[in-house]
C-alpha cells in the first residue's frame, strides 16, 4: 500500500511539472531562489537563529538526560549492565516467587493430559 502511495504522489507531481520550456527555466529560478533564501536564514535573522540555537541545546541536554534517567531506571529495575545482577536486593518493592520445588510446583500426575482419545483395539486399523 506504501509503494502504492509513493506512486501516486510521484505521478501527481510530474504531472503538475510545466512542459514549457521557458516555466520550466522559471520554476527552476525559483526553486533555486528559494533554497538560497532557506540556507541563508541565519545571516539575515542573527537574532532568531541564537535563539534557535539555545532552544535546542537545551532540548538536547533534557533528552540526554531523559534517556540517561530511562536507562539507570531500566538497568536499575532489571539488571542490565549491572555486575550484581544475580544479587537479591531487599530494598525492591517486590519479590520474585519463589518454587517450592527446584523444577517447579508441577508434578508428573499433573503433567499427564486428562484425554488421550480412545485406544485402539487390536482388531481395528
Amino acid at each position: 500500500m506504501g509503494l502504492l502511495r509513493i506512486a501516486t504522489v510521484v505521478a501527481i507531481g510530474v504531472a503538475v511539472l510545466p512542459s514549457d520550456h521557458d516555466q520550466q527555466q522559471r520554476l527552476y529560478e525559483r526553486a533555486g531562489a528559494t533554497a538560497q533564501w532557506v540556507v541563508t536564514f541565519c545571516d539575515r535573522n542573527p537574532a532568531t537563529c541564537a535563539k534557535g540555537s539555545e532552544y535546542w541545546s537545551q532540548f538536547v541536554a533534557k533528552a540526554q538526560f531523559g534517556a540517561k534517567l530511562a536507562y539507570d531506571m531500566m538497568r536499575d529495575r532489571h539488571g542490565i549492565g549491572s555486575e550484581t545482577a544475580t544479587v537479591d536486593h531487599d530494598d525492591r518493592p517486590y519479590k520474585p516467587a519463589v518454587l517450592e520445588r527446584e523444577m517447579g510446583t508441577l508434578t508428573p500426575l499433573d503433567k499427564e493430559p486428562v484425554w488421550r482419545g480412545k485406544k485402539a483395539s487390536k482388531g481395528s486399523i
